[in-house]
């Protein structure tokens, strides 16, 4: 854009801050009179001033970096140190871009220029002997200009120091659990306060954490750093590509013994899949198609059986897994391919409290995901074993189970019925009649009692 043909009335509405427009307000009276090294000296007040209100914007969001700096600012004024006071002021630049990073570098040299020519006009030192800094009107214009767009008109948004304030937050209870809510509070909290710049940032560090395992801290929060990372994909779109293609090339150098995360991690964002050099695909089906159940380091892998580049060589994994390797791959992720191993170990328990562990342990986690005919396989495979209905927690772990269920996934009649007569033939309805209560909120009535049918 054409300086000359900007209006500096209309920029003066754009300033953020009450007090930083009052300043500004003087660099540009100044400006119209004719007062060029006022002007610029103006102008530079009102970025100093204004970056310190970001600070302090900063602090009460627990901004270290900007706690430290206003801690040091404030003192300062306090003991009346002139002397610290300007020391601060010729380096708050440099500390707004290393330190809080709410200004950029290119930002930076063009505020660094603004103040090397204040001081031009406003220390005479700093010229030549005998020659008056004559600063034109378009130079003036100029910073004037970026003094409202590269600060006074910005948000203070956070740089590194997000990454800290995650690392606290989602490992903190108050940090959301189901995906939508995931989504919105990342965008609100974070996004929303991240330099454009800084989200590929903030990105590649989420993608570490999956591909690497870095830190190891987040590693049982593996769920809501992925839909952190969706976040980003679905609500920052503008710096997705580059964040992609920065993800890619990490996937691409991953040593052998992460592979098991990367396919994990394909598994979670399959569009990566065409970006990978053919090397890096040819690496990943290889270890997939070569690992023994024995050796799976990571079962959170096994998610890429719904990939058609790994499905059948997951399939036999998943076949071999023992009953030990099943438990940890659901408390990993409890992924539909599992559940047909689950329900046959389920089926098969061999004494109440056996059953009652494989019904924490294989069935419990599928909660809120299971379809209507994988309910009917459930409550099958609770009446064709005395050792499931009759154990004593059973009438309780599947009445939870149930609660968490939308009533379209419901059990289907026929097996509603089946499961309603075996009770009544062995004489357990009122231990079930929880259960038989929640199934009758849809409209399913009980069937006749067999004797009824007699009669």
């Amino acid at each position: 854009m054409d300086n000359g043909f900007i209006d500096l009335d209309i920029l003066l509405t754009r300033v953020r801050q009450p007090q930083s427009k009052i300043y500004f307000l003087d660099a540009v009276k100044a400006y119209k009179a004719g007062a060029l090294r006022a002007a610029l000296s103006s102008a530079w007040v009102a970025v100093v001033y204004d970056l310190i209100a970001k600070y302090r914007e900063l602090g009460a969001m627990e901004d270290g970096a900007a706690i430290a700096f206003i801690q040091s600012w404030d003192a300062a004024n306090a003991a009346g140190d002139i002397k610290r006071l300007l020391d601060l002021e010729a380096r708050i630049i440099d500390d707004a871009t290393t330190n809080t990073q709410i200004i950029n570098r290119l930002a930076a040299t063009h505020l660094d220029r603004l103040r090397q020519d204040r001081h031009l006009c406003a220390h005479p030192a700093f010229s030549a002997e005998a020659e008056l800094f004559e600063p034109t009107p378009e130079l003036v214009r100029l910073h004037l200009v970026n003094a409202i767009d590269l600060v006074l008109s910005q948000e203070p948004r956070q740089g590194k120091a997000i990454f800290e304030q995650f690392d606290a937050d989602v490992q903190s209870t108050g940090f959301p659990n189901t995906e939508i809510r995931i989504l919105d509070y990342v965008e609100q909290r974070y996004l929303a306060r991240v330099r454009p710049q800084n989200v590929r940032n903030f990105g590649t560090v989420l993608a570490k954490s999956l591909l690497k395992g870095v830190p190891p801290r987040w590693e049982i929060q593996r769920r809501k750093i992925v839909s952190s990372l969706v976040a980003i994909r679905d609500r920052a779109p503008n710096s997705w590509p580059d964040l992609s293609q920065t993800i890619a090339r990490l996937i691409d150098s991953i040593e052998p013994d992460n592979r098991q995360r990367a396919i994990a991690f394909i598994a979670a964002f399959p569009d990566f899949w065409p970006l990978l050099e053919a090397p890096t695909r040819t690496a990943l089906q290889e270890t997939a198609e070569n690992i023994d159940a024995t050796d799976i380091e990571d079962y959170r892998m096994l998610a890429a059986v719904t990939l058609p580049q790994f499905r059948n060589a997951l399939l036999e994994l998943i076949d071999e897994l023992s009953g030990e390797q099943l438990r940890a791959a659901i408390a990993a992720d409890p992924i539909p391919d599992l559940w047909p191993k689950a329900i046959g170990m389920y089926e098969e328990s061999g004494s109440w409290r056996g059953s009652e562990a494989n019904f924490r342990n294989v069935i419990a986690p599928f909660s809120g995901r299971l379809s209507s005919d994988q309910h009917d396989e459930l409550l099958d495979a609770i009446v064709n074993n005395g050792q499931n209905w009759d154990a004593a927690d059973t009438p309780s772990l599947s009445l939870g189970l149930l609660k968490n269920a939308n009533a379209a996934d419901y059990p289907t009649h026929d097996a509603r019925n089946r499961f309603y007569l075996h009770l009544y033939r062995t004489r357990h309805i009122d231990r079930y009649e929880d259960v038989l209560a929640l199934l009758q909120t849809d409209g399913w009535t009980l069937p006749p009692d067999p004797q009824d049918d007699d009669e």
